[in-house]
């Protein structure tokens, strides 16, 4: 079998994995820092040694961020960050404070590294003309532009790939133009400690009749090209109303456009400069690093200590999410949009260094117990992407529904979401005030249950109790009964004070409340009770259960609510096909060269359906039965015999150990895609485990029409089209010779091309 290797190189959590966002019950008026550092003092342990570290306004309200102090008066890692609303009141409390601070480690901002630059002369503000890329060659053109050239000087910029904008912002000194207005300067950095630094340009200027009509072969072209898109996007930033008390910048944005030899660009916070890098394709020639660059200025303008827990990776996402939202925007009328769901489409995707990320990472998922640091890959997950994926998905969602508005909406929630933040933030945390924020700035509109959704979907948000169920279908008994079994679990952390569930089922008449107190984290609480069948129900209906759920953490805090459904079919499904029973050990993810790296378990099953099998119609279905410890750990695929495949599981977390599901039209749409397709042929199921230390077993699976449903011998078994009739159960076809069985020579040979051709390890963007 095929060896694949992961890197894993994240750290495990120093912190206790409690809840960090707290919405205490009392509400007081808080009005300056005196008062929120009260307030802290009066219900909070450790906090004799509090200082106030900074204040921030933001769309919402205010935030006051304190640190502790060790005894010789220097600040410890850790914050706790007061929010109040835009009236005063108490709002919520971020909390990372430590239990002692004896032997803290230090969160000391880092002194200004010694540096020396060239900066514009003050002058009067004119306006001007420049030519530059927007967003970039390529992007601009619709069209890869490239044609396999390593050497990216060779590469042919066609004149449409240049747009000249007007009414650009710059100052005006003895004659010449400079590119530096109250909000950006364009600098050359001469001299600075720890950085390869890159050519020394000067300072771009030209004559005051003259604009800035650059193009890629000048190397002034660069400065032109970053000094706008930064300038374009800060004044973005005041459109969205952060601006005056509310503005995330107060003083002139520094940018060298070559300022590092390296194929690297940065934004140093110690000296508060842009810093691109020339190595490859020079940075400043595509919008999209420009712009993520500036996301970093903006992570510590709005967050000072925007250090620890997933800040690192959660900035890396959000400096590519603010570059696609550009590069959307900009393409917003296009009727084909050009790799909208790629970040650096330029810098990324020319010459020798070709490196990109995505903005739609659909199997990324988060683990709440480890750091993601940048650039690092997680169990399979590259953090950056996990952060920018369920934001850039969520603006082109709103998009679609909302149009043009939806950018600027969009943007202040995400935005307003990181306001508030401290020291060792973690994604959920940032995902918990992402979403608040949308609901509080917009609340008649989808944005905040959207995000929630594809936070869910990645794992970054979970409900703290989870409705789950081991089987899809529920068998019928003797005395037309069936037997319902679905559980509770507190699938957060912690333990919670307490929780009330109020489970109901219309079709079968019943509703049951379920309530705990001091419920310890992974408690289950179990409802199995017989249910009566009403005679109206046909065999083979679709059943909901739906459950609201409050759950209370701590006594002081606001109960958070959930309301969570489960589907279920009336009668066991029956498939036209013999299912492959297994009862086969899953091999478990391993690591491999003293733990640097993680080999994938991988297995291959085959099912062979013989020639007169129809093709896949509506009456599809997909039946697997599979037990593991943490279902988070898998992937699990389906192969067509013409080679097509479908995710039946994609590293979702269920909380029990036992899933036996029936995949159908009715329960899962996207099936209907394999409709047309052949059944005849070899089918492949492939088992693919990315984290160690939790291992399963593959019980059974099938393929086949849905030929009707097993209602119990008292009831009659209904085909999918029709209502029951007097007849039992039908029974499945008998198995051909070429049927079930372990995996054959052709199968495994069929399953492990195809499994060549779906892995592409995709190099990582360092920017």
């Amino acid at each position: 079998m095929r060896r694949y290797f992961l890197t894993t190189a994240a750290l495990l959590c120093s912190q206790a994995q409690a809840q960090h966002l707290l919405y205490p019950i009392d509400t007081v008026a808080i009005h300056d820092s005196d008062a929120a550092l009260a307030y802290v003092q009066s219900r909070y342990l450790h906090t004799e040694s509090l200082a106030l570290r900074y204040t921030r306004q933001s769309l919402l309200g205010s935030h006051y961020n304190f640190v502790q102090q060790d005894a010789l008066d220097r600040p410890c890692e850790g914050a706790i960050v007061v929010t109040t609303d835009q009236h005063g009141q108490l709002y919520r409390v971020f909390n990372t404070l430590l239990d002692e601070t004896a032997n803290c480690a230090l969160n000391q901002p880092l002194p200004p590294r010694p540096h020396t630059l060239l900066t514009p002369p003050e002058g009067e503000r004119v306006q001007t003309a420049m030519t530059v890329f927007d967003p970039d060659p390529r992007t601009a053109t619709g069209r890869a532009l490239e044609a396999g050239h390593a050497n990216v000087d060779e590469v042919v910029i066609p004149a449409e790939a240049y747009q000249r904008v007007t009414g650009v912002e710059v100052t005006r000194k003895d004659g010449q133009l400079y590119l530096a207005n109250d909000r950006v300067m364009a600098v050359d950095i001469t001299d600075i400690t720890d950085l390869a630094l890159g050519p020394q340009q000067g300072l771009v200027s030209v004559a005051d009749s003259e604009g800035f009509a650059f193009t890629r072969q000048d190397a002034a072209f660069r400065d032109v090209n970053a000094f706008y898109h930064l300038d374009h996007s800060l004044q973005y930033l005041e459109s969205l109303g952060f601006r005056g008390e509310l503005a995330v910048f107060h003083a002139p944005l520094k940018i060298d456009a070559q300022g590092q030899s390296t194929n690297n660009s940065t934004y140093l916070t110690d000296a508060g400069i842009l810093a691109m890098g020339v190595g490859g394709v020079p940075d400043s020639e595509d919008a999209d690093v420009v712009l993520h660059e500036f996301g970093h200025a903006i992570n510590y303008q709005l967050v000072p200590d925007w250090k620890g827990g997933d800040s690192e990776a959660i900035g890396e996402g959000f400096g590519d999410y603010w570059a696609g939202a550009y590069s959307f925007w900009g393409q917003r009328d296009r009727s084909e949009r050009f790799e909208l769901d790629v970040f650096a489409n330029w810098d990324g995707a020319v010459g020798a260094l070709k490196s990109r990320r995505s903005l739609n990472d659909q199997e990324a998922r988060y683990y709440p117990e480890m750091e993601y640091r940048a650039h690092v890959s997680v169990f399979g997950t590259l953090g950056d992407q996990l952060w920018s994926t369920p934001l850039f998905q969520t603006l082109k969602q709103a998009e679609a529904v909302y149009g043009e508005a939806a950018f600027d909406e969009f943007n202040r929630v995400v935005l307003e979401g990181m306001a508030g933040m401290g020291f060792g933030m973690k994604m959920n945390d940032l995902a918990r005030s992402t979403v608040d924020a949308a609901q509080r700035l917009y609340p008649q509109k989808s944005y905040a249950s959207w995000l929630a959704g594809r936070f869910r979907h990645h794992g970054i948000l979970r409900d703290a109790v989870v409705l789950d169920q081991a089987a899809s279908a529920l068998a019928v008994t003797d005395n037309n009964q069936t037997q319902l079994s679905v559980a509770l679990v507190n699938a957060s952390e912690q333990t919670l004070a307490a929780f009330r569930a109020e489970l109901a089922i219309p079709a079968l008449n019943w509703h049951q409340v379920v309530a705990a107190d001091h419920l310890a984290a992974g408690a289950i609480s179990r409802v199995n009770e017989l249910i009566r069948i009403p005679q109206a129900l046909q065999c083979g209906e679709s059943i909901a259960l739906t459950a609201d759920i409050s759950v209370t953490a701590d006594p002081a805090q606001q109960t958070q609510s959930s309301q969570q459904q489960l589907s279920f079919s009336y009668g066991v499904p029956v498939l036209s096909q013999p299912l492959q029973q297994l009862n086969q050990a899953l091999p478990d993810a391993r690591q491999i060269n003293g733990g640097g790296k993680i080999l994938l378990g991988e297995a291959l099953f085959a099912l062979s359906v013989p020639e007169d099998a129809a093709s896949v119609s509506h009456d599809f279905g997909i039946q697997l039965s599979v037990s593991h410890t943490r279902f988070s750990d898998l992937k699990v695929v389906i192969r067509t015999p013409s080679g097509r495949s479908f995710s039946l599981l994609d590293y979702q977390a269920y909380p029990l150990t036992d899933k036996s599901y029936t995949f159908t039209l009715s329960n899962t749409p996207a099936l209907a895609q394999l409709q047309g397709e052949p059944m005849a042929g070899n089918w492949v199921l492939e088992v693919t485990d990315r984290v160690t230390g939790q291992s399963g077993q593959l019980r059974s699976w099938g393929i086949g029409a849905v030929t009707g449903f097993d209602c119990g011998e008292t009831d009659s078994a209904a085909k999918p089209e029709d209502k029951p009739t007097a007849d039992n159960t039908t029974q499945p076809d008998k198995p051909s010779a070429s049927g079930g069985g372990s995996l054959g020579l052709f199968s495994l040979l069929f399953g492990a091309v195809m499994a060549l051709l779906r892995r592409r390890q995709s190099n990582v963007d360092n920017k």
